[in-house]
């Protein structure tokens, strides 16, 4: 179910703006500021929290991810985000200011994800785009992320995204599994596979 990134109300995909605190886009450019754009390589470490062999490792997670899941992009930002806000209304922002996705994936196209790390308070979220949404449940991801807490409040940052790619990515197949047997598509999962530790 979709909600309001900032007070948690209900919403569908079609709302414009969230009918109880008013959130739209527009709203979270005025307060939030511009959005910086991301990297290329998938990993934005604004706060600097990473060494280049963390960051690496986790360049390669990236590029692992999207090189089995084709469709769609990953990225990881690192910053210390204000906590006026919370980091879903930041995510929110992020996602749809900094320039992940391109024209041609909007709505139900894109399929693109976002972690976040605040390494202010040492606690993370995610977000995906609305093609993702009815495959990935919220309870899933929610399971997902509590699986890096103890990472985040270690500051073992590289560790704790690292847990997040991998459990996404065996959801991710989860889901690819399901539809090809649904449709009865002839694809072999286990030939995608590259061998390797991030």
């Amino acid at each position: 179910m979709l909600e309001c990134p900032y007070c948690r109300t209900p919403l569908t995909e079609n709302t414009a703006a969230c009918p109880k605190c008013h959130l739209d886009l527009s709203r979270a450019k005025i307060v939030l500021g511009p959005a910086p754009r991301l990297s290329h390589l998938g990993v934005s470490d604004f706060s600097g929290c990473l060494s280049d062999a963390e960051e690496k490792r986790i360049i390669r997670a990236v590029q692992h991810f999207q090189n089995r899941f084709p469709q769609s992009r990953l990225a990881i930002v690192f910053r210390e985000f204000s906590p006026e806000f919370p980091l879903s209304a930041h995510l929110f922002w992020l996602f749809n200011s900094s320039g992940l996705a391109s024209g041609d994936r909007k709505g139900g196209k894109n399929r693109d994800v976002l972690i976040g790390i605040d390494t202010a308070r040492n606690v993370a979220g995610l977000t995906v785009g609305y093609g993702l949404e009815p495959f990935l449940g919220q309870e899933a991801l929610d399971h997902l992320m509590r699986l890096a807490v103890p990472n985040f409040q270690a500051a073992e940052y590289a560790d704790g995204v690292l847990e997040i790619v991998r459990g996404l990515s065996l959801l991710m197949e989860g889901v690819c599994r399901e539809l090809r047997d649904m449709l009865g598509l002839d694809y072999d999962f286990a030939v995608e596979e590259k061998a390797g530790e991030y």
